[in-house]
């Protein structure tokens, strides 16, 4: 039961909040038990009097009328309080979602490292139902199960007899001593059936995006029993909780069954003493019958709440996770200019000892290009996505113009980057809505047409079934490696941003498309600072200084005549690459 308090505690936030909902319900609630509880008085009362021959038609359509009007009100009500209840329960839904969805768009990598989308996908659905349901059902059951018997009771014992209300009463106890069992046991199945779905959820997200690879390697048939390997260990933890909830609504109603039979036993006893009226025999059975619901309820609430609690425990992990990078709102604003400085910049990812990079110190001024390149695992990428500040860096050892990078919001910095990734990153949305991602302001039709055209995707567009509104499938699936490229740097050249980050984004166009893109670049974007990473030296010739990475160390640094002039892996790299392209020197 603690757990059940903490869960009040956490959810405390959203009632709150909604107070105002929760006091309609709550209030008309109460209004409808009374109402609820006058019809069994009434039918009593109204078989006595037709028993004893002491009521007229009259009366008894009168009776009959304000019978009806009784159960009519008791509806109304309870449409009304149902109505205030449930609309909370689904926004706390929706209000946790959006919670959710802020706490993860903040996130850096590392989060993502130590949670899995399967994980996030379940407490994103799967869990906050649980909180939903308890913040609607649970609530309505936890005041049937226990205001409502109350008063049941209190009427039956102070208007019937208490004798036989004592009695009828002795076997519901049984009921909480059971909760109280099996309690501790319903968290644990829970959780362990909630951890299974997010394996399957896993499974099934990797087989969908890899379904290529998949049958590129003929792997179907181990898929196959990988997924129903988990597929049987989701059902198998979910039999397990379902079998422990299942004993309540037996329970439920069991133990009212025990309860008629004593108030048989017991009300046909006093009725042949005289003690007891037919009538009022009657309205204690309905009574009786009215507490069905409450026990039910009981075990409802206890499972609810169980499951809730263990839910919001999965989801307050997401909430309490602490940003590695803090937003910090009243931090300044990067102006988006300025010269770019490592300092001795040495980096090791979180999890791992090993540095990715060495004493990287140089300095590229305002509105230059920048290119780096090096072996496969030299730190081509891990150096360029330090300036979008994902990690956790030493003080001082980055700077953006005047001031280290954390100094800065950090919002601020991202939104003056335009970053294209070696992973292009594509939704399942129409092309159009792809490139328009990357502006925060509405764009007009021609402007994207302008970063089309410096992305040279303009020729592909009469290709496409429907152009700018061609879906582009999950991932970008329906188009080619090339054609997701420079869907990816129009994106990031729409915004127009201070810096531009090609990270290894030329590599699935031909040559004649690269130097064309190049180009556009070099018109485009003069003033404004780029940064590309390639392994085809012929995209970042251009740049004003070209850095060679080694280890994570930087092993050349200079222009491409200068580095060309000087004996070393670029040099050996470029006429390696000048051989098999059959391009010249000179073409540079």
């Amino acid at each position: 039961m603690i757990q059940l308090f903490q869960t009040f505690k956490k959810i405390g936030w959203f009632i709150r909040t909604y107070r105002k909902q929760y006091i309609i319900a709550l209030s008309v609630l109460l209004v409808s038990y009374v109402f609820a509880l006058i019809p069994p008085w009434m039918i009593g009362n109204l078989t006595d009097q037709i028993s004893s021959d002491r009521i007229e038609l009259r009366g008894l359509l009168t009776q009959l009328g304000l019978l009806l009007a009784t159960l009519v009100l008791s509806y109304i009500g309870n449409y009304i309080w149902s109505y205030y209840l449930f609309m909370g329960s689904d926004r706390i839904a929706r209000n946790t979602r959006r919670r959710l969805m802020t706490k993860f768009l903040r996130q850096s990598p590392i989060f993502y490292e130590n949670n899995t989308t399967g994980s996030l996908m379940g407490k994103s659905t799967n869990d906050v139902n649980a909180v939903s349901d308890f913040a609607g059902f649970g609530f309505m059951s936890l005041i049937d199960a226990t205001m409502f018997p109350l008063v049941i009771l209190l009427i039956m014992a102070t208007t019937i007899s208490l004798r036989m209300t004592l009695l009828a009463v002795i076997p519901m106890p049984l009921l909480i001593i059971f909760t109280k069992k099996f309690e501790d046991k319903i968290t644990l199945y829970y959780r362990q059936s909630q951890e299974a779905f997010d394996s399957l959820n896993d499974k099934v997200l990797e087989n969908v995006s890899g379904v290529r690879v998949v049958r590129a390697y003929g792997q179907e048939n181990y898929e196959i029993a990988q997924f129903k390997a988990l597929a049987d260990n989701n059902y198998n933890k979910n039999i397990l909780f379902q079998t422990i909830i299942a004993y309540f609504p037996v329970l439920s109603r069991l133990i009212p069954g025990v309860s008629f039979i004593i108030a048989l036993l017991v009300g046909a006893h006093l009725i042949s003493l005289g003690e007891l009226s037919l009538g009022k025999f009657i309205s204690f059975t309905i009574y009786l019958d009215m507490l069905v619901w409450p026990m039910f309820a009981f075990g409802e609430f206890i499972t609810v709440s169980e499951q809730a609690s263990t839910a919001m425990s999965r989801i307050q992990e997401l909430f309490d996770y602490k940003e590695e990078i803090p937003i910090e709102d009243a931090a300044p604003e990067y102006p988006g200019r300025g010269d770019l400085s490592f300092r001795h910049f040495s980096f090791s990812y979180p999890n791992s000892t090993d540095p990715v990079l060495h004493d990287i110190t140089f300095t590229l001024p305002h509105g230059k290009t920048l290119g780096i390149v090096g072996k496969i695992g030299s730190g081509k990428t891990s150096l360029v996505r330090q300036l979008m500040h994902l990690y956790p860096i030493d003080p001082g050892t980055l700077c953006l113009g005047d001031r280290p990078i954390e100094d800065y919001n950090v919002q601020s910095v991202r939104r003056n980057i335009g970053y294209v990734p070696q992973q292009h990153v594509l939704f399942s949305k129409s092309i159009d809505e792809n490139i328009r991602l990357g502006s925060q302001e509405e764009v007009s039709h021609d402007r994207l047409l302008e970063v089309l055209k410096q992305a040279d995707f303009i020729k592909d567009l009469v290709q496409l079934p429907h152009g700018l509104d061609t879906m582009t499938g999950e991932k970008g699936i329906a188009l080619s490696g090339g054609q997701k490229q420079r869907i990816s740097i129009a994106r990031a050249l729409l915004g127009e941003p201070e810096i531009l980050i090609l990270d290894d984004s030329l590599s699935a166009v031909d040559a004649t498309t690269e130097a064309n893109i190049l180009a556009s670049i070099q018109q485009y974007r003069q003033g404004k600072t780029n940064l590309i990473t390639a392994h085809r030296l012929s995209a970042i010739a251009h740049a004003d200084l070209i850095l060679v990475l080694e280890d994570g160390r930087i092993i050349q640094q200079g222009t491409h005549n200068q580095l060309f002039n000087t004996p070393g892996w670029y040099r050996d790299q470029f006429l390696h690459q000048q051989l098999e392209g059959g391009q010249d020197h000179d073409e540079l």
